[in-house]
C-alpha cells in the first residue's frame, strides 16, 4: 500500500483514568475551524494527544470530486449535504473511530475520504494510506483479522455520491475487499448495490457473516426535509455468498453479543445532516437480530421517548447479565438488559440542549459523546467535548471528572486499548 506521511505533534495532556480498571482510552477530537484533529490517549497516570495536521491532504480526493462534477455537469460549489467546500473537508477528514492493526498501531476511521489514516502511537507517526481501489471512497470503520493480518473494507465511487445530491435514493455500486497489510493488491470479495457513506464493516466472531452498514444522512427530497432517506444494511453469508438487506433510519453500527456469536445489535440513529448541522428526525432504536443461514431474524427492538441520536451502543457483561449501553442525546445514557431488550435504567450526564419531539427535525446545539465499559462491567468511561468522566454503575454516580483542554470537539467513538502497565 502506498503511504503519505502526515505531520503529527505529540504533547502531554493533564488527564488520566487513575486506579479505575481501564487500560488506555483512545478518543477523537477535531480542532474547530481547522483541518486537523487529535487522538487523545488517556492512561492511568498520564496522557498524550497526537495532533494530525491534514490541511492540504484533501488534494488526494478533490481531483476525483472535480472529475465527477464535470461528468454530472454540477457546479464546482456542489458538495454533499449542502456543505460549503471548507465545511466539507473539515467533515470528511474528521476522525471517528479506531481499530487496532498492529502493536501500538491503529487505523483512524475518517468520515468520508479515499485514504486510510494509520497512527503509530509509539513513534508518534501517521500516514495516509492508499489501498489501491482506484481512488474510491472508503468505509469509515473497518474490520481487521488479527490471525491472517488482513484488513476488510468497502469502497464506492465519488460520482455516485454526488449523483445522490439530486436523488438520495439512487442505487450505489459498492465493492467489498480484503487486503493483507504486507501486500499492495486487494482481493474483491463482493460487488453489488447498497449505498454510500458506508460507516461500518464487521465480521461476526465466527467469521460466518459480514455486516456492512450505511450511515444515510440525507433527508428525502419529497418530504419537505422532515423524513430521512432510509439507510441500507447488508448481511452477507461468507460461505454461500447469499445476501440480505435491511432498511433503517440512519443505520450505522453493529455490535455482537459477547456470549452468542449468532446474535448482533443494529443501531438506527434517525439523524441527518442539514448543512453543517446535525438534525434529529425522531427516536433512535436498537434491533436485536439473529443471523441464520436462511437470513436475519429480528428478535426484539428497543426504543424510548428520549432515545435521540444514539451515536454509540456497546454490549458488555456485568456479573450475571449482559447489558447494552446507549449514548443518547443530549445527555441520557440508557442501560438495557439484552435478554429482554427492556430498559434497566437511565443515567444523566450534564447537557446544554433539549429536544422537543413535536418540533422535528431538531438541530443539535452540542456535540455527541462516546462511552466504553470496564472489563468487569462496573464502570463506564465517558468522553465529551471538554471532559472525560467515569460513572460507577453500582451507585450511578460520577467517580471521576477531568477537563480536556483546548478548542476541540468530540467527533466519534472511544476505544479501549491494552497498556501493559496502564502507562504510556
Amino acid at each position: 500500500m502506498k503511504s503519505t506521511p502526515v505531520t503529527v505533534t505529540k504533547k502531554a495532556v493533564r488527564c488520566s483514568s487513575g486506579d479505575f480498571p481501564f487500560g488506555g482510552i483512545l478518543s477523537p477530537y477535531v480542532h474547530k475551524g481547522a483541518v486537523a484533529h487529535s487522538t487523545f490517549l488517556i492512561g492511568r497516570n498520564n496522557s498524550l494527544s497526537f495532533c494530525a495536521e491534514l490541511k492540504g491532504m484533501e488534494h488526494h480526493c478533490s481531483s476525483v470530486f472535480d472529475n465527477a462534477k464535470n461528468e454530472l455537469s454540477l457546479s464546482p460549489d456542489d458538495f454533499p449535504y449542502g456543505f460549503t467546500e471548507s465545511q466539507w473537508w473539515e467533515y470528511a477528514l474528521s476522525p471517528h473511530s479506531y481499530i487496532e492493526i498492529g502493536e501500538n498501531f491503529y487505523q483512524v476511521g475518517l468520515n468520508y475520504f479515499n485514504r486510510f489514516l494509520h497512527l503509530d502511537v509509539k513513534n508518534s507517526e501517521a500516514y495516509l494510506v492508499d489501498p489501491g481501489v482506484d481512488d474510491e471512497f472508503l468505509s469509515t470503520t473497518n474490520w481487521f483479522d488479527a490471525q491472517t493480518k488482513e484488513l476488510w473494507f468497502a469502497s464506492w465511487n465519488a460520482y455516485e455520491t454526488l449523483r445522490r445530491n439530486s436523488n438520495p435514493l439512487d442505487k450505489v455500486t459498492v465493492n467489498i475487499w480484503k487486503l493483507p497489510l504486507n501486500e499492495s493488491i486487494p482481493t474483491k470479495i463482493w460487488q453489488g448495490d447498497l449505498g454510500d457513506s458506508l460507516h461500518q464493516l464487521s465480521l461476526s466472531p465466527d467469521k460466518k457473516f459480514l455486516i456492512l452498514a450505511e450511515l444515510g444522512l440525507r433527508p428525502e427530497k419529497s418530504s419537505s426535509g422532515r423524513k430521512l432517506a432510509p439507510s441500507k444494511v447488508l448481511i452477507l453469508d461468507l460461505k454461500t455468498m447469499q445476501e440480505w438487506r435491511m432498511e433503517l433510519p440512519a443505520a450505522a453500527h453493529v455490535e455482537f453479543d459477547p456470549n452468542d456469536t449468532s446474535v448482533c445489535y443494529f443501531s438506527a440513529h434517525n439523524l441527518g445532516l442539514i448543512g453543517p448541522k446535525v438534525g434529529i428526525f425522531g427516536q433512535g432504536s436498537i434491533q436485536k437480530v439473529r443471523l441464520t443461514s436462511s437470513g436475519p431474524q429480528i428478535m426484539a427492538t428497543f426504543t424510548h421517548p428520549l432515545s435521540f441520536r444514539i451515536t454509540t451502543h456497546i454490549v458488555f457483561n456485568q456479573k450475571n447479565k449482559t447489558l447494552i449501553a446507549l449514548s443518547g442525546y443530549p445527555g441520557h445514557i440508557f442501560l438495557i438488559d439484552s435478554s429482554t431488550m427492556q430498559l434497566d435504567k437511565i443515567i444523566e450526564i450534564p447537557f446544554d440542549d433539549a429536544v422537543d419531539a413535536s418540533q422535528l427535525p431538531h438541530l443539535c446545539r452540542q456535540d455527541s459523546y462516546g462511552i466504553t465499559a470496564s472489563h468487569d462491567g462496573r464502570y463506564l468511561f465517558v468522553c465529551v467535548t471538554g471532559a472525560a468522566r467515569i460513572i460507577d454503575l453500582e451507585t450511578n454516580k460520577f467517580v471521576m471528572e477531568k477537563t480536556i483542554e483546548g478548542d476541540t470537539g468530540f467527533t466519534g467513538h472511544v476505544a479501549q486499548i491494552k497498556l501493559e502497565t496502564g502507562n504510556i
